[in-house]
């Protein structure tokens, strides 16, 4: 047997024989054989939302005492497998050390000495291809033993920041108001017991072996401390907007002072480090490491696909439609809906922990103008939307007016023989280009509105009209039966023009081809004069 290969078997059994198992709750470890007698040990992770394909869990990523690096954002994380009522990932109980590291590698690099500490110095290609290799290993030797989604077995990667983050801060096992703490071992707890962090009370300023410490409440190891980890994901300031850079590192390391070891702790690694001057080099730090996550594919088959086209629908329109992605082309009150509601409950909680502590009478006074000032915001909020939505539909419908006479005016001079109107065909065509951006940017407001409201308002608009129609009907005036003419086109353009918004509402795209056809006038109509 390999040197490296009995380090590896001594480390990891040390590691695991010390190490509390995972939570009761959730099952045991999962351990997976690796090459050279190495094994690979994963807690599960369960997120709620039941088990449909969709099935996701909000959180709140991010520290709203932080900076720029850490914006509090609403995400919501699934996860590959089920088990019972939950989806479930599962996380490395560990950093990746250099046993495991080596033994995959099929190298002999290791010191007899580091067998058990985390693998550093290495960049994320290296992580990539120890991935691959491990992958190749397992499918060729541990088929079995891998857990599936159907009929696909898993396979290894980095985390992505939400899988991390969410097991960093304890997961469904921890208070909500322990999840969004800085850490999720609570106040009576002293964190050089869980973590490795810079100083005499800690780490000394030195890396340190894997597992020593106790776990969290996932039963997952030195996920804040000893070696700052690599993730799947590419750095964004806003996590998933923006630009992006290299890729995102989380946590801290044996260097990060005690006060700034947080769950939410995050930075950016460049893929290369160096200078234009001294040349480029792939990023290796001996304060960096990684670890992994068993995960699977979301499409792994035509009935993976089929049931995720069934729940599709429902999804978006029922638990879906308070989600973030949903949200994003929301309208504005439903977008401020959510978070407003999210406030009360964590009022709420701040509440009950209060009341356990002996609330006083003052302060639950606090607490509930707090919570009665929201409500009253949401009213304002619906009336001037409602007031808003009123407005915008009478300026849509005289767009759609203004719109189809363009078309025409277009229509009837675009062959025309003579100069002058073909100067009026130019600028026809000009109104027309004109005026569908304006028309675009009117549908861009009318979905920032709640859709009740806007529907309203267009239902407003078509009596109003239809109540000026039966006012002039009765009129003995001459040009009465012009004016009747009018208001009936404009009714009938403004069920166009709803028509058009309830497509934007639904599918949040611009659709010129289509309003301009769906405004386009009959061929037979006159020429205008010359």
């Amino acid at each position: 047997m390999r040197l490296q290969s009995l380090f590896g078997q001594i480390a990891l059994a040390l590691a695991l024989a010390s190490a509390a198992p995972c939570t009761a709750a959730f099952g045991s470890d999962l351990v997976l054989p690796g090459p050279d007698g190495t094994s690979f040990a994963f807690c599960p992770v369960k997120v709620k939302g039941g088990t449909s394909p969709l099935a996701g869990h909000p959180f709140i990523m991010g520290d709203p005492s932080g900076d720029f690096r850490t914006p509090p954002t609403s995400v919501v994380l699934g996860g590959g497998f089920t088990e019972g009522q939950d989806r479930l990932y599962y996380m490395g109980k560990f950093e990746v050390t250099e046993s495991q590291y080596h033994a995959v590698m099929g190298d002999s690099k290791i010191a007899p000495d580091k067998a058990d500490y985390p693998v550093t110095n290495v960049t994320y290609f290296d992580a990539m291809r120890f991935i691959d290799a491990l992958n190749r290993w397992l499918y060729a030797n541990a088929m079995k033993q891998l857990p599936r989604a159907g009929a696909f077995p898993a396979f290894v990667r980095l985390p992505s920041e939400e899988e991390w983050e969410f097991a960093a801060r304890g997961g469904t096992l921890v208070e909500p108001t322990l999840f969004d703490s800085e850490t999720p071992y609570g106040e009576d707890e002293e964190l050089a017991a869980f973590e490795w962090f810079s100083g005499p009370d800690s780490s000394h300023n030195k890396l340190q072996k894997t597992g020593k410490l106790k776990p969290n409440p996932l039963g997952l190891h030195d996920m804040l401390g000893n070696v700052q980890e690599m993730t799947l994901a590419l750095y964004r300031v806003e996590y998933y907007q923006g630009r992006s850079g290299g890729f995102a590192a989380r946590g801290g390391h044996y260097l990060t002072a005690e006060d700034d070891m947080t769950s939410a702790k995050r930075s950016e690694e460049p893929f290369y480090l160096g200078s234009a001057e001294k040349g480029m080099k792939p990023n290796a730090k001996p304060t960096m490491g990684f670890r992994l996550v068993l995960a699977a594919p979301i499409l792994t088959d035509r009935e993976a696909i089929a049931a995720m086209d069934k729940a599709w629908k429902s999804h978006r329109s029922g638990a879906g439609a308070s989600m973030p992605a949903a949200l994003s082309v929301s309208s504005v009150d439903k977008q401020e809906e959510v978070p407003a509601m999210e406030a009360l409950k964590r009022l709420q909680r701040i509440r009950e922990a209060l009341d356990k502590a002996g609330l006083s009478s003052a302060l639950k006074k606090e607490i509930s103008g707090t919570e009665s000032a929201l409500r009253d915001m949401a009213k304002v909020r619906r009336q001037a939307d409602e007031d808003t939505a009123r407005v915008l539909a009478k300026i849509a419908g005289e767009r759609g007016m203004y719109l189809a006479a363009n078309l025409r005016g277009y229509e009837v001079t675009k062959d025309a023989p003579t100069e002058n109107l073909r100067r009026r065909s130019e600028q026809f065509a000009y109104n027309v280009r004109a005026g569908l951006e304006n028309y675009g940017e009117i549908m861009v407001e009318l979905g920032k509105l709640p859709k009740d409201a806007v529907l309203a308002g267009f239902d407003d608009q078509t009596k109003s009209l239809r109540a000026k129609i039966s006012k002039e009907s009765g009129s003995e005036s001459e040009d009465t039966d012009a004016r009747v003419k009018d208001l009936t086109a404009q009714v009938e353009k403004l069920a166009v023009t709803k028509a058009h918004y309830e497509r934007y509402e639904k599918e949040k795209r611009f659709d010129a081809v289509g309003w301009s056809k769906d405004y386009a006038p009959a061929r037979e109509a006159d020429a205008p004069e010359n």
